[in-house]
């Protein structure tokens, strides 16, 4: 099967959902919601990857990034702003599984803002997620002792900008500009109201009641990320310990070959716990752990933030 991304737009309630496809129709889904200010084609040389491990990846661009089409910027209970929250995007992304026929539950992997859509997914449509891995999540929400909210949401996204080493910029900033310059110019509201729900997300109650249902939940952090700490998302007691890779915020882009590594290692892992949650045997190599199944190609001592 060819690994070539293949694009669509879906018609989701009346609005256009653009979706990226990567991989075999027929294998099983891997859903992967991308951060704030991108779209699905910064990932995919890592999603291409992914595929040889027999996943299907499907990426829709959320809304209001990436060519799909915002939320209302009025909620249904009036007031400016009110109908951008995690609620309207997970129910987007709902109604897109719904028109794409994805009727079994789906592996779900969020980056930042994704990570804080694909947990508002698994609280209200538990019956969509068959696991999450949560990459660099938004959703700790961040206090001044974790260093984020000192700054403006404008501040802060700018700091975006800074988030490539120099050996990198080359490489990745290219794809970056392509989808964050058209978001800013075509949609410049959203993506202010969408950065302030970045910073303010509260979701770790919700992460541990998903975890307390026995949903396999995994959290990736990189070591030198700027953007995003894990706050409160840090205290989130799993199955699997957090694992911290060497990378900044946007190390998914930088090093595809890893991600696709770990993405793919973390769902042998999770598919493995819901054995395990069926009372289905586990075989694994003598002296070795679930945990143990993820590679530590480039992974480093925790940070405090992430025990804390």
């Amino acid at each position: 099967m060819d690994p070539s991304p293949r694009w669509r737009d879906v018609l989701v309630d009346g609005a256009v959902v653009r979706v990226m496809e990567v991989g075999d129709p027929d294998a099983d889904p891997l859903l992967f919601l991308h951060g704030w200010g991108l779209s699905p084609r910064c990932y995919a040389e890592g999603m291409s990857r992914l595929t040889r491990a027999g996943v299907r990846v499907v990426a829709p661009c959320l809304p209001g990034f990436g060519g799909s089409d915002g939320p209302p910027l009025v909620g249904a209970a009036g007031g400016w702003g009110h109908g951008i929250d995690l609620h309207a995007y997970a129910e987007r992304i709902a109604g897109l599984l719904d028109v794409l026929g994805l009727d079994h539950p789906l592996f779900v992997a969020g980056h930042s803002f994704g990570g804080g859509v694909a947990l508002q997914l698994a609280t209200e449509r538990p019956e969509r997620v068959r696991s999450l891995t949560l990459l660099n999540s938004v959703g700790g929400a961040p206090s001044r002792r974790t260093g984020i909210v000192d700054a403006s949401w404008w501040r802060w996204a700018a700091g975006a900008a800074t988030e490539l080493s120099p050996r990198h910029v080359a490489r990745a900033a290219p794809s970056m500009l392509r989808a964050f310059l058209p978001n800013v110019v075509r949609k410049p509201i959203t993506m202010a109201l969408t950065a302030r729900l970045a910073l303010s997300a509260s979701l770790a109650e919700q992460a541990q009641a998903l975890v307390a249902r026995g949903l396999p939940v995994l959290f990736v952090w990189g070591d030198a990320d700027r953007l995003i700490t894990p706050g409160e998302l840090g205290g989130v007691a799993c199955a699997l310990p957090a694992e911290v890779v060497r990378g900044r915020h946007g190390w998914l882009m930088t090093e595809p070959e890893e991600f696709a590594t770990l993405l793919r290692n973390a769902l042998v892992v999770h598919t493995m716990l819901e054995r395990r949650r069926r009372g289905q045997a586990i075989v694994l190599p003598v002296g070795q752990s679930l945990a143990d199944l993820i590679p530590r190609e480039r992974r480093s001592a925790p940070r405090v933030a992430v025990g804390s």
